[in-house]
């Protein structure tokens, strides 16, 4: 009983992960930060290389078995199930909250994510103050990207432009010139898919955001919706090659400069809480959202629902807390 608990938290972590890349503003790596496996999928995803690749093709169920306990598999197969399952069913839910209950759905993440930056800082042996250095700079570098991303002019004019593109796909629009191209497009896709899976894994990098800077994220919700395997698949390959390169850099630093590795990330995850603040100017650009500037909220339902779904947020960090803890007596 108490292994299917284990097992069924893990695939619910697995969850809460995939949907956090889901959301522009939030990381998945953040997300890895507050449910207290970050180090672990870090060191997990650090060790499959070429090895895990000789052993499986040996076909020797001993090799097979010995590189399937080194990479941790179990743990790492379980999130990833979890990820794809909540990605895959929540896509569209997704979509929905943002544009239509936008303001409580960033409520939530902000309380997730709020509560639980005292979970990285005691991994740390002892704080230190030269740490704050890191700390702040991580903070104020995703300030910046942030601030960076989310130009007025920028942001409407590239979500006005890939919103008609999706729609020129779907309507059969296409030219002869879009035809050609359509193998650099996946070339594209594969590079953006190396690069958004690199700023998924750190706290408070959104990979949601490099995706719609690339002017992809609404072309890969439309391919999980649609199930256009090709483009998914290009995409999958392009975020593994990168989640494995990226990985091995940062295990070195967290094996190398443990305690200064963790501050720079708990600043990334201070850094988020910039980027998801809920109560946002924004427009309607083909019957899509986009947000602007941050404005203080007015004293209404809105607010009320906002800090309810905060709340819940932190409710949830607390359970997963006591949830370990209690695991750890046992």
């Amino acid at each position: 009983m108490e292994r299917i608990l284990s097992l069924l938290s893990l695939i619910l972590k697995g969850g809460l992960i995939g949907i956090a890349n889901i959301i522009p503003g939030v990381s998945g790596g953040t997300m890895a930060m507050v449910l207290g496996i970050y180090e672990r999928m870090i060191h997990s995803l650090n060790c499959i290389g070429i090895g895990t690749v000789k052993k499986i093709s040996s076909f020797k169920i001993t090799d097979i078995r010995q590189e399937c306990q080194r990479i941790d598999i179990g743990f790492l197969f379980s999130i990833a199930v979890g990820a794809l399952i909540a990605i895959v069913t929540t896509s569209k839910l997704i979509v929905l909250l943002i544009t239509e209950q936008h303001d409580p759905t960033y409520g939530f993440f902000c309380g997730l994510i709020l509560l639980s930056i005292l979970t990285p800082l005691r991994m740390m042996e002892k704080f230190r103050f030269h740490y704050l250095i890191p700390l702040l700079f991580a903070t104020l570098l995703t300030v910046g990207l942030t601030i960076s991303m989310g130009g007025k002019s920028v942001e409407k004019e590239k979500q006005k432009n890939t919103i008609e593109q999706r729609q020129e796909k779907l309507a059969g629009k296409y030219t002869e010139r879009q035809e050609v191209l359509s193998f650099g497009r996946l070339v594209y896709l594969f590079i953006v898919g190396a690069v958004a899976i690199s700023a998924m894994i750190l706290p408070g990098i959104s990979g949601s955001f490099v995706m719609l800077l690339f002017g992809v994220y609404f072309e890969i919700l439309s391919a999980i919706n649609n199930r256009d395997l090709m483009l998914l698949m290009t995409f999958a390959i392009g975020c593994s090659v990168g989640l494995l390169a990226f990985t091995r850099l940062l295990n070195f630093l967290l094996e190398r400069y443990h305690d200064f590795t963790v501050s720079f990330l708990v600043g990334l995850m201070i850094g988020s809480l910039y980027g998801l603040w809920p109560f946002r100017e924004f427009e309607v650009v083909n019957s899509q959202r986009v947000d602007f500037a941050h404005v203080l909220p007015r004293i209404d339902t809105n607010l009320a629902i906002t800090f309810v779904a905060f709340l819940l947020g932190c409710i949830i960090i607390l359970i997963f807390d006591w949830f370990e803890k209690s695991n750890h007596r046992t």
